[in-house]
């Protein structure tokens, strides 16, 4: 069985809730690195002339949106159970951050490598029925949208990338691609409804309810035994 480099790699589950969902992705990698010294905690760090403590996060999670299902590997020079992970953490994590569970990861590839797909809910408007646009999403041939990356702009079918959706009232639910290969903001979903109805659609409240990896097919929990000890 493979093992990381360090002691002891613990991989976390957390959720950031909608007091801290303004704060940007380096400012939360920070607070977790301020956490873990808060809580005296043996960190690795990397080599070098400006030392830098090790630490992986999944996904970044886009600025407003809060989640119940972010993840993050963190390095150890000393071996700890998980649980006591979980503990010191949240005794030291400032409101509105909390970690939910913890597992030892065995392999080599992290978090942000893994990660093959992610569920998102949010309400959607002004008067649409959530379940009709689901019903949209899943029987549109295309949904193109323009998408701008570093100062390039090219038009992208997002629908490629929905594996599933539904809703209830207000509120669409959908199941899509994400990671660090071919990863769907829930914005630029909701931009290319816009284009296809031809019509004003608004996402409000965008939440990430769970992240997922792949193992022999099939999609599994980061913390699942098989993401964290097979590859």
């Amino acid at each position: 069985m493979e093992r990381g480099f360090a002691l002891c790699i613990i991989r976390i589950k957390f959720k950031k809730d909608a007091t801290v969902r303004f704060i940007s992705h380096l400012d939360m990698m920070k607070a977790f690195q301020r956490a873990i010294r808060r809580a005296g905690l043996a960190a690795e760090y990397s080599h070098g002339y400006n030392p830098q403590m090790q630490m992986v996060f999944g996904a970044p999670l886009s600025l407003g949106f809060t989640s119940e299902a972010e993840y993050a590997d963190l390095s150890f020079a000393e071996d700890y159970e998980p649980a006591s992970v979980v503990e010191k953490l949240n005794n030291a994590l400032p409101a509105g951050l909390m970690v939910l569970d913890a597992g030892e990861r065995m392999i080599k590839t992290n978090i942000m490598a893994d990660i093959r797909s992610a569920g998102y809910s949010f309400r959607i408007g002004p008067d649409l029925q959530a379940d009709k646009m689901a019903e949209i999403i899943k029987n549109a041939p295309k949904l193109p949208v323009d998408k701008t990356r570093k100062g390039k702009t090219k038009t992208i079918d997002v629908r490629k990338l929905v594996f599933d959706a539904d809703g209830e009232d207000e509120v669409l639910r959908i199941f899509v691609s994400a990671g660090n290969r071919d990863n769907l903001n829930p914005r630029l979903l909701v931009e290319a409804l816009s284009n296809y109805l031809d019509t004003v659609v608004e996402g409000v409240g965008y939440n990430r309810t769970e992240q997922f990896v792949e193992r022999e097919g099939r999609m599994v929990s980061p913390l699942d035994p098989v993401a964290l000890e097979t590859k």
